[in-house]
């Protein structure tokens, strides 16, 4: 019955999706293994709500400060006047959406979030809308046409097992875009559902994502390729790419986030140049070392190399006190990260440390963890070193 049912993509679409896909898989595994404390990913989920609040509502030219929108959302204000009650009702709808986490998407979804975002803001309300110049009043219900689409598109999307979570979101997205429903609020509905659908597959990056942010940013691109009543959509792969361009750009603003936390753990800013170039690899790989079998590296081995990624040089006789075990056992040890190339050795004597090797050595074993970091163009920090 809709257009999403007879969806082919193309290959552009293939390549941005896996683009996508690998950078998500990466991020989560930087997410796990730098281990923020929970109040700090407590606090990083409230500003990312605040965040999908505020692009939201200036992609409908709700004007609101985002401070304003922060003081909304945590409650210490009052909101007053309909652009102020239009953000504490965005907030609404999210909550209802995270307490519905285990329904599928249907029409009594739909109509719960349109009560919440347009019903219980303008019911009674004499404001006007200052970009139309028409008093904003109570909206017209869906059409009998729409109103099966919606329910046709909710099906396609509940039941459809080809496509992933993240390329099922921005079809949903721009499906709810091209129909005709409250206009000046149908980006808000899209992008509600569209994180509802990304939490409900756990692909929202740990509710940190806010592809609202991006839409924002490019908003002119966007209204273009969603059409008009006088322009045409563009087609849907070119709508799916976009969107999938929007989502990876976001994934670098949380990695970049990520990384200013991680800093903050390890006291960047009092790092020599050589120790802040080995804690920028440990950033880029250090999750991977939770990927090598135990057939590879002990236990013993794999915590061995988390201290000297942390602490970026570490002696012999520093771990015999860390493990309380024999000096030989810690050299054994040491003369197998040396052979696999994940650590090299300064000085000698009393005086020898190891850190990790930037310069890696291939090894058939560990290839698939090592090697992409030197072929990806990190040669110019070795050079450095």
């Amino acid at each position: 019955m809709i257009l999403v049912n007879r969806y082919e993509p193309q290959v552009s679409l293939d390549d941005a999706f896996l683009a996508l896909a690998k950078q998500y898989s990466e991020l989560q595994s930087i997410y796990e293994f730098i281990d923020l404390p929970e109040n700090i990913s407590n606090i990083e989920k409230l500003n990312s709500s605040i965040l999908r609040n505020y692009y939201a509502n200036a992609i409908d030219h709700n004007l609101v400060d985002i401070k304003t929108v922060k003081y909304i959302v945590n409650k210490n204000i009052h909101a007053n006047g309909i652009n102020e009650r239009a953000i504490e009702q965005y907030h609404k709808a999210e909550q209802y959406l995270q307490l519905q986490i285990q329904e599928p998407l249907s029409l009594n979804l739909f109509y719960k979030l349109h009560k919440i975002l347009i019903v219980d803001l303008f019911q009674s309300n004499k404001e006007w809308n200052l970009f139309s110049g028409k008093q904003i009043g109570y909206p017209e219900r869906l059409d009998v046409e729409t109103e099966l689409e919606l329910d046709g598109l909710f099906e396609f999307m509940n039941s459809d097992s080809e496509f992933h979570p993240m390329v099922q979101s921005w079809m949903l997205h721009f499906r709810i875009m091209a129909l005709p429903i409250f206009d000046e609020l149908k980006p808000k509905v899209a992008c509600l559902l569209q994180h509802f659908w990304l939490a409900k597959h756990q692909m929202d990056c740990f509710g940190l994502i806010s592809i609202e942010h991006e839409l924002y940013l490019n908003k002119n691109i966007y209204f273009q390729l969603c059409g008009s009543k006088d322009k045409k959509a563009a087609g849907f792969d070119d709508q799916v790419v976009f969107g999938l361009n929007m989502h990876q750009n976001q994934l670098f603003r949380i990695k970049d986030l990520f990384q200013s936390y991680f800093r903050k753990q390890v006291d960047f800013e009092k790092l020599n140049p050589r120790q802040k170039n080995i804690m920028n690899y440990v950033f880029e790989r250090g999750y991977k070392l939770k990927e090598i079998d135990e057939s590879i590296l002990n236990k013993r081995q794999k915590l061995i190399m988390y201290i000297v990624q942390h602490k970026g040089f570490i002696s012999t006789k520093e771990l015999v006190n860390e493990f309380d075990c024999n000096r030989k056992t810690i050299q054994r040890d040491f003369t197998l990260l040396l052979d696999l190339g994940l650590v090299r050795s300064i000085g000698a004597g009393a005086g020898l440390k190891y850190c990790i090797n930037l310069q890696e050595k291939t090894n058939p074993q560990l290839e698939a963890y090592q090697a992409d970091f030197v072929q990806l163009g990190r040669k110019n920090e070795v050079e450095e070193l």
